[in-house]
């Protein structure tokens, strides 16, 4: 009996010890007096969406994070773009302010096809960390539109979209590659599918 009473306050104690209390909110606001009580890590989110260089929208979350959440990049199609800022940390509540903006990021000198409507022979200089060239199909008015671009290796494969299904509004069944101007041909492998519009932002953290 004692052996159990015993094994009862030490997991009691490390549960305590382990959990950690982070502010939960989503909205561009930055007051929040909402709290969450998470496993390890606190985390906040900046997502913005653009269409030909103009932001049309943007959210922000704050909440639980899990490690391989934690992470930053773009996609970018020359019409739209998304784009993904995170901040994580492993205090009380040190989650106390909105991601900011991912900021601009500089030329990083790989190239990749884009679309103009039927035209995909056009070239797109890719920033920052978007390493990977993709082929997405978009259903515009029941047509499918193919758009090519830039992206993060975030968006190709990691555990991240895999597991979450990250949704941007870059179309479905989205094709990646590495290489310059390797998104030419359609014989792509399929990374994931990604779905339509909106990012739920909710969903790319754990509660």
């Amino acid at each position: 009996m004692a052996l159990h009473i015993t094994l009862l306050l030490t997991c009691a104690f490390f549960s305590e010890a382990l959990a950690l209390k982070c502010f939960g909110c989503s909205g561009p606001s930055g007051v929040c007096t909402n709290t969450v009580t998470c496993p390890s890590r606190c985390g906040s989110m900046t997502t913005n969406i653009y269409s030909y260089g103009r932001k049309i929208d943007s959210n922000s979350t704050r909440t639980c994070a899990d490690p391989y959440l934690c992470v930053n990049g773009s996609m970018n199609s020359g019409q739209s773009k998304v784009t993904f800022n995170s901040q994580c940390c492993n205090a009380e509540l040190c989650n106390i302010q909105n991601a900011p903006d991912l900021s601009q990021q500089p030329l990083n000198g790989k190239q990749c096809f884009t679309c103009n409507a039927t035209d995909c022979s056009k070239t797109l200089a890719c920033e920052g960390d978007e390493t990977q060239c993709f082929i997405t199909t978009v259903d515009i008015d029941g047509k499918k539109v193919t758009r090519k671009g830039c992206t993060s290796k975030l968006f190709c494969g990691t555990n991240a979209t895999q597991s979450l299904g990250l949704q941007a509004g870059f179309g479905v069944y989205m094709k990646c590659c590495e290489g310059n101007l390797c998104n030419a041909a359609q014989s792509l492998r399929v990374y994931f599918v990604m779905l339509v519009l909106l990012v739920p932002l909710l969903s790319l953290f754990v509660f």
